[in-house]
């Protein structure tokens, strides 16, 4: 699939073809830029020197050199860089295959699991942590890979990890069943070399090309990451009916391989250490040695902001579930959060240059770029990031609840069943890369249609489910993953466009939006589905229902009193969520677009503030235009 795309959108678009006026004329050849700056042709004799090109009329000798090269009349020049481009691109589809599709596959392949690995700890009521571990570490620490990527080379980021990744999956697979902590600590590793993974991977990606040369590698790893997220459940539910402890397992020979390719593929052709360099405005010469390179990392505020969200989630995981909402045990941790996530702001401002922090740290960066959150378009793709993430957790763990503890699917009918979201999924990124490769070749549509479309799916997928309509449900799963799949690639294009002197930075903070927004989702829904069976007199700390073989074993009545209970706390938690997903379609009218270059059209944003509503503005059927991206 993914060969058959390359060729069709990449591989045989040619702009430079020579293009015939008439079948029967002489065959006219467009020059590249090379050709027409005269750099090429002056060299070669063919064009003198400083001819202007609105008096150029082809003569029979640079036409005759032209015809000699190839069929498309392409110069010596563009050749090379062709082929060095594509030996470049087959380089990084190669060493990064296995690093992306272990970080996507690790995001949902314990979907189908989920409850069980809960089950088996006895910790069903404490079943969001087994996410929340994960997805808070990697929040905290995509920024911070962002940074160690630029300051101890891409190389060192990618490898460390993938290590932390392994170590992560030994210690998730090895935790017995009466140590939850290490299960944690072990998801927690996990998720901070899932982090690094992810970023390293988008800003090699990123690395030495155009914003076009960009769309084209993307294409190759959405539908990479696009695999990795729709097999994932179902790949995970089959191995959980063995033994979950596979769904960790499988991660270590795919690390071991990423390893050694990365070693063996990448490492020639990647970025190194960065120049550190100061964020004022002093030219005072800066150490480059490790200490130094160390203390450019905001340590800081990765301590405060994974205390405080640790804290925020864990008072809403307690709130009415398991102590009323006025007890010290949720009023302590949910101040002390909030205090801790305000610290964390504070800290970030002041380490925007000039303020106080960036004055005695002047090398050091901020894990939050506030600078670029609070830029328009940057700020937009944030929140769309965010719901994002909401939908993507929403829908492969509470489906996956429901089939589990409603419908008590096992856990591979379960994932198989979540796989009706994975075609979804790659209609979604096919559409995408369509839409930034062939027409309209603009960023904004794709990013607009899929907020509606996912919005839509949501909020139709909860009624699906209250009515048990198993059809609609597998109908609004591929319809929500078509909606997701739209934005993947756009909005990192997007971003990357409006801000290309911080592409590491706005790719860290789309990616913290994303997960930050799978951990307000599964924290909110899980709080809402406990609140509706504790207002029932159902806990899941009670010694009947604390694992699937005691909740199975109930009385018939019971039962059914239990399921019915579940399937409204399902529902209404996803009600809660629809209302951020319809938000997101109103914020998406605020963006700006990115036209992506078709030939050598350069790339440029069109549009002042509002896309749209420039487009409702314009005047005679003309775009305003607000720089090159």
């Amino acid at each position: 699939m993914a060969l058959y795309l390359y060729q069709k959108f990449i591989k045989n678009r040619n702009p430079s073809a020579p293009v015939r006026s008439d079948p029967k004329a002489p065959t006219q050849y467009e020059l590249c830029i090379h050709q027409r700056n005269g750099s090429l042709a002056s060299d070669a004799g063919l064009m003198p020197k400083g001819h202007e090109l609105g008096e150029y009329a082809p003569r029979k000798d640079i036409v005759d050199h032209l015809s000699s090269q190839d069929t498309a009349g392409d110069c010596r020049i563009c050749k090379d860089e062709r082929r060095q481009m594509k030996h470049y691109r087959r380089r990084l589809m190669l060493g990064l295959f296995f690093p992306f599709l272990v970080q996507s596959l690790d995001v949902t392949i314990i979907a189908g699991a989920l409850p069980f690995i809960a089950s088996d700890f006895h910790q069903l009521s404490q079943l969001n942590w087994i996410v929340s571990a994960f997805n808070l570490t990697s929040a905290a620490f995509i920024p911070f890979w962002g940074q160690f990527a630029d300051v101890f080379g891409r190389y060192s980021a990618l490898q460390g990890s993938m290590l932390l990744m392994l170590l992560g999956s030994v210690l998730c697979s090895a935790a017995p069943v009466t140590a939850f902590a290490m299960l944690l600590l072990g998801r927690a590793l996990q998720g901070i070399g899932r982090a690094g993974l992810l970023i390293v991977a988008k800003a090699i990606l990123a690395d030495k090309v155009s914003l076009k040369e960009n769309a084209k590698n993307n294409t190759v790893f959405t539908i990479v990451g696009g695999v990795g997220y729709g097999i994932g459940p179902v790949i995970g539910g089959y191995l959980t009916e063995a033994s979950w402890r596979w769904c960790f397992i499988i991660n270590i020979p795919l690390a071991v391989v990423g390893l050694v390719l990365a070693h063996f593929v990448l490492r020639p052709v990647l970025l190194g250490p960065q120049k550190i360099t100061r964020t004022d405005d002093s030219t005072e010469e800066v150490s480059q040695t490790f200490s130094a390179r160390l203390n450019t990392l905001d340590f800081g505020g990765q301590i405060l902001f994974i205390f405080g969200m640790g804290l925020f989630v864990l008072a809403l995981t307690w709130a009415g579930a398991y102590y009323p909402w006025r007890d010290v045990k949720v009023i302590a941790p949910l101040v002390v959060g909030s205090i801790l996530i305000f610290l964390f702001i504070a800290w970030e401002y002041m380490m925007l240059p000039g303020h106080f922090l960036a004055r005695h740290a002047p090398t050091r960066r901020p894990m939050l770029p506030l600078n670029l959150l609070f830029t328009r378009n940057a700020g937009l793709l944030v929140y769309i990031n965010l719901i994002t993430g909401m939908a993507i957790y929403a829908v492969y763990y509470f489906v996956d609840l429901y089939f589990a503890l409603v419908k008590n699917y096992s856990s591979g009918k379960a994932g198989v069943n979540l796989a009706y979201y994975m075609p979804g999924l790659g209609a979604g990124a096919y559409l995408a890369i369509f839409a930034c490769n062939v027409w309209p070749l603009q960023t904004v549509f794709p990013l607009f249609t899929g907020c509606t479309i996912e919005a839509t799916g949501i909020t139709i997928l909860a009624i699906a489910i209250n009515s048990g309509n198993l059809q609609l449900i597998y109908g609004m799963l591929a319809l929500t993953g078509v909606g997701t799949g739209l934005r993947m690639m756009p909005g990192t294009l997007h971003g990357i466009a409006y801000h290309p002197d911080a592409i590491a930075s706005i790719v860290s903070l789309m990616s913290l939006a994303l997960t930050l927004g799978g951990t307000l989702a599964t924290t909110i829904m899980l709080n809402i589905f406990n609140n509706v069976l504790s207002q029932a007199g159902i806990s899941f700390n009670g010694v009947s229902s604390s694992s699937f073989d005691q909740i199975s074993s109930l009385p018939a009545e019971e039962l059914v009193f239990f399921r019915g209970k579940a399937q409204r706390g399902i529902v209404l938690a996803f009600w809660a969520i629809t209302a951020f997903m319809w938000l997101g379609v109103v914020v998406s009218l605020g963006l700006g677009n990115v036209r992506i270059g078709k030939g050598e059209e350069g790339d440029r944003i069109t549009g002042k503030g509002s896309y749209i509503g420039t487009l409702l503005r314009r005047r005679g059927g003309k775009e305003e235009v607000e720089g090159s991206a």
